[in-house]
């Protein structure tokens, strides 16, 4: 279910470039959730995406960008305690985005990796401030909902 709220909140703001709630969400499951869940979670969406997308040279950059993002929110869990260090690390996480991505045409030849970087910065600009907002304004009520249902259930 969870995978499943992923896909439709990012296809809810895909008229929206580099808006999303996939970060804000797996960020606030890797808070709350066991680390396999939370990597099953980033996984299954990924290859929903890939379902609905097609395969690209994005394909397994998703999958690894996004279990990485919870693998890393995990370890960080003692920092990430509050809204502004989460909107932080959330903000990070979208400029940096377009730098992760652009790893397979690094790999192309470097002129190509530094082509697609370069052209993808006002959206990674995009995509950090949108999660660095996003962050702010939804951590506090969500994180305590799923604080609640993580201790109630036992998540």
């Amino acid at each position: 279910m969870c995978a499943a709220l992923l896909v439709v909140s990012k296809e809810m703001l895909a008229f929206l470039p580099n808006v999303e709630l996939v970060s804000f969400l797996l960020i606030i499951f890797a808070l709350h959730f066991r680390l396999a869940g939370c990597i099953w979670i980033s996984v299954l969406f990924s290859f929903i995406q890939t379902i609905l997308y097609g395969v690209g040279t994005w394909t397994p950059m998703y999958f690894i960008v996004w279990t990485l993002l919870v693998c890393v929110v995990y370890v960080l869990r003692p920092i990430l305690k509050s809204d502004i260090p989460c909107a932080c690390f959330s903000g990070l996480f979208g400029l940096s985005f377009g730098l992760l991505f652009a790893i397979p045409y690094f790999l192309m030849s470097i002129q190509t990796g530094v082509a697609y970087y370069l052209r993808g910065i006002p959206y990674d600009l995009i995509h950090g401030i949108a999660n660095f907002l996003l962050m702010l304004v939804l951590f506090n009520k969500v994180n305590q909902v799923l604080a609640k249902l993580a201790s109630t259930y036992k998540l």
